[in-house]
C-alpha cells in the first residue's frame, strides 16, 4: 500500500465528485452551501474574484488549493458563470495550458499542453463521459456546461494518475447528481443564456434536497440549448447549428456509516459540421456539410463506508455504464437520409478504492502518512456502421491496479504513486486493411493486441516562505492505442479526412517533468509552471500528402486527403502561468499565458495543429452588487508548421501558418439577493471589434475564420 495517491488520483479523482476523490474540489458541503439566510451575508458569496485560500479535498483529506501537487485550476461560482459557453471545452478556453479546438460549437474538443484527443481525460462527476470526443475533430464533448456546479482542471504528467489516457491532464465537470451528504433543505437554481453570434442560447434548472425527514436525498436537473449557424466577420459558417436536450435524476441514502446512491443521465445533441465556407470547400469536407445526431445515456452507482474493517479507513465503490450513439447524415435523396457513419458504443467504468487510516499528527508538527490503493476496470464495445465510418468495429478491455502514499513533514511534502494497466484490443473484422490512394496501394493485416504498462509519479513541495511554495512532479506515463488508431480504413468526411490505422502500433510511453512556483496570499495569487514531456512512440494521424477519390451517392466525386496513424518519438515543452492581483480594494488584474513547442524527434519537424503562444489580460472590478471587467485575448502567430511533403512531382503543404490576433472583451454584471432568490445578471461582449482571426488547431482554419462579435446575456437565480 506504500505507493498510491497519485494512483488513487488515478482512479479516485476520476470521481472527483466525492469528497474523497476529487483531484481538485471544494468541500462537498461547500458545493451546496450558500448561507442559510439566502444572501444576508452577501460579502461572503458575492465576490466574482476571490484570492483567499480555497479548501479542496483529495483522497479523503481537505487541502488548501496551494497544497495540491499538480498545476490545477478550479472554476466555479461567478468565474464559471462569466466564462460559460456552448460547450465545456469552450467554457475552459481561458484556463492556462488548455485549448478548445473549434470545428463548430457542437464539435469542440479539448487540447492540453498541445496534447489532443484522449490524452485529455474528460470526466463528469468522476466518471468517463463515455462519448467519442477524442476520435475525430467532428466529435465533441457531450456534456452540458450550463448546469455544472464547478469544473476542475488538472494539468501535466501527474494527470496520468487519473487514468491511462491522461497524458495531457484531466477535466472533471462536477454536479453531484448522487448527493453524497445528508441534505437539510431544498436548494436549486435556474439559469438562462443568450448568444448573438448564433442567435441562440440555453436554459437549465436544478433542484436537490432531502426526502422527508430521513436519510434519503434527491437530485433533479433539466437543460436545453438551441442555436443557429455561427456568424464570422466574413459571413456565416453554414451547417453549425445545434439543438441539445438533457436531464438527470439521482437518489442517495446517507446513514452515519456512509452513502449508497444511484443516478441516471441523458443527453441528446443534434449539431452540424460545416463542409464549405463562402463557396469554398473545406479540404476533404462534404459539400453542404454533415448533420450529426448524438445521444448519451448513463447510469451511475456509488457505495462508500467509513466503517471498513482493519486498517482501512474508507472503502468506496463507484461504477457507471454508458450507451453512446452517433449518426452522421450526409444529406437526403428522395426524402431519405444518407447515413455516412454510425457509431453505437457501450462503456463501463468501475473502481474500488480503499484508503488507510492516516498515521502521525500534523497538528503536533509530526510526520504524517496517508494513502490508498485500488482496482479499476474499464470496457468499451464499439459498433461502427454506415457508408463510411472511417474505422472498424471493435472492443477494448482494461484493468488497472493502483496505489499511492503521501508523506508530510512541514515544510516538505512528498507524494509517490504507481499504476499498472493491462489492455486487450481487437476488431470484429480481421480482413486486410486495403487502401488505394492516387499514389500507391496500402495493405495492413489487423490482429488482436494486448498491452501492459507501468506508470509512476513522484511529487514534492517545499514551503520556502509564507504563502509561497515551490514544487516538482516527475512521471512515467503511458497510453495504449485505441480501436480507431489500430483499425481505421476509410473516409471520415465529417472530419475532412481519409484515415488509415496501423495494427502494429505500440504503446506511447511518456517521461514528463513539471516545475512550479505558487503563491496564495490574500491579495496575490500566482502559479508559474514549466513543463517537459518526451513521448516515445507518440501516436498521431500524419498528413501523408496523398489523396483518395471518394464517391458518394448524390454528390460529385471528390478528392480527400489521406492521414495515416503513426507512432514517432516527440517532445513537448513549454510554460503556463496565471497571476491574480488585487491592486486596490475591489480592483483586480488577472493575467494568463500558455506556450507549447512540439517537435517530432526524428526530423526535428514541428507537429501539426499545436496552438501558438496565447494568453489573456483582464482588469476586473468587483463589489457586493456590481462587477465587471475589460480585457483582451491575445495570440501570437503560429509559424511552426510541418514542412511540405513531396509526393512524386507534387509538393503538398501539410498546414499553413496562422497570423496572431488580439480580441477585446468586456463584461458588466449585477447581483440582487432577496429573501427567496439570489439573482445574478451578466452582459458580456466577446471579440468587440468583430476581428477576423483563425484557430491554428481547427480543421476549418484554411477556409473559415473563427466566430465574430458575440453579445452574451446570462441570468441565474439560486434558492
Amino acid at each position: 500500500m506504500f505507493i498510491g495517491l497519485t494512483a488513487v488520483a488515478l482512479l479516485a479523482p476520476l470521481e472527483v465528485v466525492a469528497e474523497s476523490d476529487s483531484p481538485i474540489k471544494v468541500d462537498p458541503q461547500d458545493a451546496d452551501a450558500e448561507d442559510d439566510d439566502n444572501g444576508d451575508d452577501e460579502s461572503d458569496e458575492s465576490a466574482a474574484v476571490d484570492l483567499g485560500p480555497v479548501v479542496v479535498t483529495t483522497t479523503g483529506r481537505e487541502l488548501a488549493l496551494d497544497d495540491v501537487y499538480q498545476p490545477t485550476t478550479l472554476m466555479e461560482g461567478d468565474e464559471l458563470q462569466r466564462n460559460l459557453d456552448s460547450s465545456v471545452p469552450a467554457t475552459l478556453g481561458r484556463v492556462p495550458g488548455f485549448h478548445a479546438e473549434y470545428n463548430g460549437p457542437g464539435a469542440s474538443r479539448p487540447t492540453m499542453r498541445g496534447l489532443p484527443g484522449n490524452r485529455v481525460l474528460m470526466l463528469e462527476d468522476g466518471h468517463r463521459t463515455g462519448d467519442i470526443y477524442w476520435t475525430a475533430s467532428d466529435h465533441g464533448v457531450m456534456v452540458e456546461p450550463l448546469s455544472a456546479a464547478r469544473m476542475e482542471v488538472v494539468r501535466g504528467p501527474s494527470g496520468l494518475l487519473y487514468g491511462s489516457n491522461a497524458l495531457g491532464g484531466a477535466v472533471n465537470v462536477v454536479r453531484q447528481d448522487v448527493p453524497e451528504q445528508n441534505l437539510d433543505e431544498v436548494r436549486g437554481m435556474g439559469a438562462g443564456q443568450f448568444q448573438s453570434v448564433n442567435m441562440g442560447g440555453g436554459a437549465a434548472a436544478m433542484v436537490r434536497g432531502p426526502l422527508k425527514d430521513g436519510d434519503l436525498n434527491f437530485y433533479g436537473e433539466a437543460s436545453g440549448r438551441l442555436s443557429g449557424d455561427d456568424r464570422t466577420p466574413e459571413g456565416p459558417i453554414e451547417g453549425t447549428d445545434m439543438r441539445v436536450f438533457g436531464g438527470a435524476a439521482g437518489l442517495s441514502w446517507t446513514p452515519d456509516w456512509g452513502v449508497v446512491g444511484a443516478a441516471a443521465r441523458h443527453y441528446d445533441n443534434v449539431y452540424g459540421i460545416p463542409g464549405d465556407f463562402d463557396g469554398e470547400l473545406i479540404p476533404g469536407g462534404h459539400p453542404g456539410g454533415v448533420h450529426s445526431e448524438a445521444t448519451r445515456s448513463s447510469g451511475r452507482l456509488l457505495a462508500r463506508t467509513s466503517e471498513a474493517p482493519g486498517i482501512v479507513d474508507d472503502l468506496e465503490l463507484r461504477s457507471s455504464v454508458t450507451r453512446f450513439s452517433h449518426d452522421e447524415i450526409e444529406g437526403t435523396i428522395d426524402d431519405e437520409d444518407i447515413l455516412g457513419a454510425s457509431f453505437d458504443q457501450w462503456t463501463t467504468d468501475s473502481r474500488l478504492i480503499a484508503r488507510h487510516e492516516p498515521v502521525g499528527d500534523e497538528d503536533d508538527d509530526q510526520w504524517t502518512l496517508e494513502g490508498a490503493a485500488g482496482l479499476a476496470v474499464h470496457t468499451r464495445d464499439l459498433e461502427a456502421g454506415g457508408a463510411a465510418p472511417g474505422t472498424r468495429s471493435g472492443f477494448e478491455r482494461d484493468a488497472g491496479l493502483f496505489a499511492f502514499e503521501q508523506f508530510g513533514l512541514d515544510p516538505v511534502r512528498v507524494q509517490v504513486g504507481a499504476r499498472y494497466d493491462f489492455r486487450h484490443v481487437d476488431t470484429l473484422d480481421h480482413s486486410t486493411l486495403r487502401t488505394r490512394t492516387e499514389e500507391r496501394t496500402i495493405e495492413k493485416q489487423p490482429r488482436a493486441r494486448t498491452f501492459q504498462a507501468l506508470s509512476a509519479s513522484v511529487s514534492a513541495m517545499y514551503a520556502f516562505a509564507e504563502d509561497w511554495t515551490v514544487g516538482t512532479n516527475l512521471a512515467r506515463s503511458f497510453r495504449h492505442p485505441t480501436i480507431e488508431e489500430l483499425y481505421s480504413d476509410g473516409p471520415h468526411l465529417a472530419d475532412f479526412s481519409y484515415d488509415i490505422g496501423d495494427p502494429d502500433l505500440d504503446t506511447e510511453i511518456g517521461y514528463g517533468a513539471d516545475l512550479f512556483i505558487r503563491s496564495a496570499g490574500d491579495s496575490l495569487s500566482v502559479e508559474l509552471t514549466g513543463f517537459f514531456n518526451y513521448i516515445d512512440g507518440f501516436i498521431y494521424y500524419a498528413p501523408t500528402g496523398e489523396t483518395v477519390r471518394v464517391f458518394r451517392e448524390g454528390v460529385p466525386p471528390r478528392t480527400t486527403p489521406v492521414f495515416e496513424a503513426r507512432g514517432e518519438d516527440a517532445m513537448f515543452m513549454g510554460a503556463e502561468s496565471r497571476v491574480q492581483w488585487e491592486v486596490v480594494d475591489n480592483w483586480f488584474v488577472d493575467a494568463t499565458a500558455s506556450y507549447t513547442r512540439a517537435t517530432r524527434i526524428a526530423d526535428d519537424d514541428p507537429l501539426p495543429f499545436i496552438p501558438p503562444l496565447s494568453g489573456q489580460l483582464e482588469l476586473q472590478y468587483d463589489t457586493e452588487r456590481f462587477f465587471g471587467s475589460l480585457g483582451a485575448d491575445l495570440g501570437a502567430a503560429q509559424n511552426r508548421v510541418p514542412r511540405p511533403i513531396q509526393i512524386g512531382d507534387e509538393t503538398e503543404e501539410v498546414q499553413r501558418p496562422t497570423p496572431g490576433y488580439a480580441l477585446a472583451h468586456a463584461m458588466v454584471g449585477y447581483r440582487h439577493p432577496t429573501e427567496m432568490l439570489d439573482h445574478t445578471l451578466m452582459l458580456r461582449a466577446e471579440n468587440v471589434a468583430d476581428s477576423v482571426w483563425r484557430d491554428h488547431s481547427s480543421q476549418l482554419n484554411q477556409v473559415a475564420p473563427q466566430p465574430g462579435r458575440n453579445i452574451q446575456l446570462t441570468y441565474r437565480a439560486d434558492f
